[in-house]
């Protein structure tokens, strides 16, 4: 939810986030499931808030949250509902898209979506105002980082390490969570010393979506833990 990776290497894509928590913040439950209708969602679940920050269903339709929009903003709780539940709340949409613009986001703290489907990927944004959609480059990697705790120059230093990185390895989904657990936000020099007093990163959530079959990784840095749950992909006749 506070660093995300989009790759796409010649048999998979693969969708790697870092979740920035306060230190005492409960440990999120995985796997969890939820069936609808059409779909069946998977997802790590918030302990205290109920939602998430990392959804995908079984055609690996996905959508990663971040904090923050384009800038940081100044927080002012209490807000009407968590993003976490806003996010899940989306996720049970039939039409993600349409369920977002129809949306009543008023009192909703400002949040940003990496949203990933089999035809596009693109950027879903709640500045606090209004809603905004970037359109991304599928065939490209990319880099996000929330702007709640990382400024322009984190930002700018990620960004360039993530292009060394591209050239310096053939990717693959264990180099590319190496190359998350680097960013760490404890190990950020730039990273002030209070903020790090507070916050962690608790987990990295992946995933890995093939022709045939996801894989949903979870690794718990604070118990050092991985879990894995391989998701079928839902066949249509």
């Amino acid at each position: 939810m506070c660093t995300v990776s989009f790759f796409k290497t010649e048999q998979e894509i693969i969708l790697t986030s870092n979740r920035d928590e306060k230190i005492n913040r409960e440990r999120a439950v995985f796997p969890n499931s939820l069936d609808l209708q059409n779909k069946k969602l998977y997802f790590p679940k918030d302990e205290r808030a109920s939602g998430t920050w990392f959804i995908t269903d079984d055609n690996g339709n996905t959508v990663i949250l971040l904090n923050g929009a384009f800038r940081k903003h100044l927080s002012n709780p209490p807000y009407k509902k968590s993003r976490g539940i806003v996010l899940l709340d989306l996720a049970k949409s039939e039409n993600f898209l349409k369920g977002f613009h129809e949306y009543n986001l008023s009192g909703i703290e400002p949040f940003q979506l990496l949203v990933c489907t089999e035809e596009k990927l693109f950027r879903l944004l709640w500045d606090g105002n209004s809603k905004h959609m970037i359109p991304l480059n599928k065939n490209e990697n990319h880099l996000f980082s929330s702007k709640t705790l990382y400024d322009d120059s984190i930002e700018y230093q990620r960004n360039t390490h993530f292009k060394e990185f591209q050239k310096h390895n053939k990717i693959d989904a264990e180099k590319i969570v190496n190359f998350h657990k680097m960013h760490q936000i404890e190990k950020e020099d730039e990273i002030e010393s209070v903020i790090k007093e507070t916050f962690i990163t608790v987990s990295i959530t992946q995933l890995i979506i093939r022709k045939e079959n996801i894989d949903l990784r979870y690794y718990d840095l604070v118990e050092n833990t991985l879990q894995k749950k391989k998701i079928e992909k839902r066949i249509f006749i």
